[in-house]
């Protein structure tokens, strides 16, 4: 049966045209924010409620709409931006096409307040489906100069793609992202963005003329900052000009402390404008792929600037994708510029560390280091603890004849007490740890030569065992390790559940402890041939002449403390040398690749006016500082992967299941992948 062809109506087609621009509320967001930055404005104000669903505001202090292009504002393809197609190639705004406004009169209820300079009051008006919502007109009304622009209900036509929406939370996630990249560009701009009914703003900057890097500081966090570059690349004199302002992390940077996402941060800018271009992305994320460790998520920025003529804007009607002219070259320029920089600096890190030789001192330790032991099967009692179980210590009758679904087959390599000697005193293992206030750490039984009664150090010592998690701790002390995947998480079963447990999370609490309890009693690693300068380390980590020098006077003034209590030994001639860092766990060596970090922030972190509070963040710093890590292997010194892969399950968790004292907050580092019986239906379903 032939079907007449008949012209859509225009409703229909406006609103088919709208779902493109609009796709969810953070594009809504993109398109306004762009608007109020065309229209000047030095403040903007954002306020979403229920992840832009609802409602969303957006208040600006630019140029305004007057009374008489009101009418207009919300039709399609009205703009004051574009007259010609040829305007296209000589764009200096954001927005060109006239639809961002049209099409969300046509997705949701739109009300804009609007005031310019030469008018005596603002004026309001409501819209919907690109015209002056029925019923209503343009009014006066009070206002300030700018626009204020709401937008509510949005989706409210589009049953199917409200549906689509996740969670009001994740879209305010990706609004966040959104906001915080254009806010990270733009300056000048005062950016405040802040959801339903909370006062502080989740994205904040003051807009009074800061650097990039100062934005990226307030919006990202000092961490970062700390290990990135700068750069321009210009490439003016080739056929194919450009100039490039690039900010990347280096070799050293790693948000995994914080971050969700395993992929690069990549911010592109090309004219001003907040584009993807996945050609570039890719060759950078390649690029990273061989320098870095694949754990760590780099952040890189690119603000490009290139002729209008070359490039082509005009590739969706949401402006994120763009092309242009002579990619491949520019791609490449780009890349090899930011790869050297990273290799440079690296190579400058890594050249005073990597060419130190150790040699340790203990005390009251014995130094064995850990053999590994022939393989025996072992077939224990499975125990009912897990991270998402509350009732984990309810007793059960051991059945004969058990469901093949619910045993546990433990590793042939399983650890035993005998494998390892730590100290001269045993720890014994407890099969399972009864909910109790009054748990005392394993580590509190060693018997020191050097008795340390400072009470500081016995609250900070108690909090350990306060903060105690049973759960985790009857998984600690029971679990089977399996293997390692990438040297920064590992698999273990407890139980019949396996878990991914990050090593690096783990040993910053291990370290945090043993600093404490080996308080005053630590042994020495020794720096040899040459101990390094001070100087010369802190160098490598910022060239600030100033800071360079309080460093350097803040550890001769404390010098004695810091050998005293934390073998931490500095030399008594000029200049300052570091002599020694203390052992806090057998054949143990942290990164040194880290050491400019740790000292620089001995200055910055550490609070040397409160003894208690002295003490507990010098503890969490040179916990952060031996937190494992993985380090390049030297064929030269004998290093390789399965040699590390070998220390961390044989000394590091090893360690973990015989001292370590789990916190609640550690419940981030174990993710719970599957269970026994779960993979039987798996198998059964086969």
């Amino acid at each position: 049966m032939n079907k007449k062809i008949q012209k859509l109506d225009e409703t229909v087609v406006n609103r088919i045209a709208a779902g493109e621009i609009v796709v969810r509320p953070c594009a809504a967001i993109k398109e306004l924010v762009e608007n109020s930055l065309d229209a000047g404005s030095h403040t903007i104000q954002i306020h979403v409620k229920q992840g832009g669903l609802k409602s969303i505001e957006i208040r600006d202090d630019g140029c305004g709409i007057s009374k008489v292009d009101l009418p207009l504002v919300c039709e399609r393809f009205a703009t004051s931006k574009l007259k010609t197609f040829d305007d296209l190639y000589h764009l200096n705004t954001y927005g060109f096409r006239g639809e961002a406004l049209a099409s969300l009169s046509y997705a949701g209820h739109v009300k804009i307040i609007s005031k310019i300079a030469d008018s005596q009051c603002a004026y309001v008006c409501e819209y919907e489906d690109g015209k002056i919502r029925p019923s209503t007109s343009i009014k006066p009304c009070a206002g300030t100069n700018g626009t204020l622009i709401v937008i509510e209900d949005l989706f409210y036509n589009n049953p199917i793609r409200l549906k689509m929406m996740k969670s009001s939370s994740e879209e305010y996630t990706r609004m966040v992202d959104c906001v915080m990249k254009m806010a990270l560009r733009n300056t000048h701009v005062s950016f405040t963005l802040k959801r339903d009914t909370q006062i502080e703003p989740d994205v904040y900057t003051n807009g009074k003329d800061t650097t990039i890097l100062q934005n990226m500081k307030m919006l990202y966090g000092a961490d970062m900052v700390k290990d990135m570059y700068e750069t321009t690349i210009n490439e003016n004199d080739t056929p194919y000009k450009f100039q490039c302002k690039a900010c990347f992390t280096g070799t050293q940077y790693s948000n995994s402390s914080k971050v969700s996402s395993s992929s690069m941060t990549f911010i592109l800018f090309i004219n001003g404008r907040l584009v993807d271009c996945q050609p570039l992305k890719k060759a950078i994320q390649q690029m990273y792929a061989v320098l870095i460790n694949k754990q760590t998520c780099p952040f890189v920025y690119l603000d490009l600037i290139m002729d209008p003529t070359t490039l082509d804007v005009n590739i969706h009607p949401s402006k994120n994708e763009v092309r242009f002219l002579h990619a491949d070259p520019i791609i490449v320029a780009i890349v090899q510029a930011i790869e050297h920089i990273i290799v440079a600096k690296s190579a400058k890190q890594t050249t005073t560390t990597t060419q130190l030789t150790f040699h340790m001192t203990p005390t009251s330790m014995t130094l064995i280091p850990p053999t590994p032991k022939e393989p025996t099967e072992t077939d224990p009692k499975p125990k009912k603890t897990s991270l998402d179980s509350t009732n984990s210590n309810a007793k059960k009758p051991f059945a004969t004849n058990l469901d093949p679904s619910r045993t546990v087959r433990t590793s042939s390599r399983d650890q035993k007490l005998d494998k390892h000697r730590y100290h001269n005193s045993s720890v014994s293992i407890p099969k399972k740890i009864a909910q109790s206030t009054s748990f005392v750490s394993p580590l509190a039984s060693i018997t020191f030569p050097r008795q340390i009664k400072l009470t500081s150090i016995e609250l900070l010592r108690r909090s350990i065992d306060e903060e105690c998690d049973a759960d985790l701790l009857n998984i600690i002390r029971n679990f089977v390790y399996v293997g390692t995947i990438d040297g920064q998480s590992s698999l273990i079963q407890h139980d019949t559940q396996l878990y991914l447990v990050h090593t690096r999370h783990l040993s910053q609490e291990l370290f945090y402890q043993l600093c404490l309890y080996h308080f005053g009693n630590m042994g020495t690693i020794s720096l040899e041939p040459e101990p390094p300068s001070i100087e010369d380390l802190i160098r490598l980590e910022t060239n600030n002449e100033e800071v360079i020098e309080y460093v350097v006077d803040l550890l001769k003034e404390r010098r004695e403390m810091l050998e005293d209590y934390f073998s931490f030994r500095l030399s008594s001639t000029d200049p300052l040398r570091l002599e020694t860092l203390p052992i806090l766990l057998d054949t143990y060596v942290p990164n040194l690749d880290y050491l400019p970090q740790y000292l620089l922030r001995l200055s910055t972190e550490i609070n040397w006016n409160d003894e208690h509070e002295c003490f507990r963040t010098f503890a969490d710093e040179i916990s952060k500082f031996y937190s494992y890590r993985m380090q390049i292997y030297s064929e030269v010194d004998g290093d390789s992967e399965e040699k590390q892969h070998w220390a961390i399950e044989h000394l590091l968790y090893h360690a973990f299941k015989t001292m370590l004292v789990p916190s609640k907050h550690l419940r981030q580092a174990f993710v719970k992948l599957t269970e026994v019986q779960q993979l039987y239906k798996v198998f059964e379903r086969c």
